[in-house]
């Protein structure tokens, strides 16, 4: 199996993501977007587990860019 730093760069895709929070006082998140470089809304969610299952969809979307990202 190959380690990851044997991997050519011209092997990689790298990609800006920004993500906005709404946090509680507490700092729980109540809401969000990822959102790409050109300002293009991904996906929104709401709470933590709504956060990991729009990271985990868009991430999935990276892998099969002809995938539907909503799947």
């Amino acid at each position: 199996m190959a380690h990851p730093d044997d991997t050519l760069l011209v092997d990689r895709h790298y990609v800006t993501l920004i993500l906005r929070l709404t946090l509680d006082r507490g700092g729980h998140v109540i809401q969000g977007e990822l959102v790409d470089m050109t300002n293009t809304l991904q996906k929104r969610f709401m709470g933590a587990s709504g956060l990991n299952q729009a990271m985990e969809s868009w991430l999935r979307f990276q892998e099969q860019p002809t995938a539907d990202p909503d799947a």
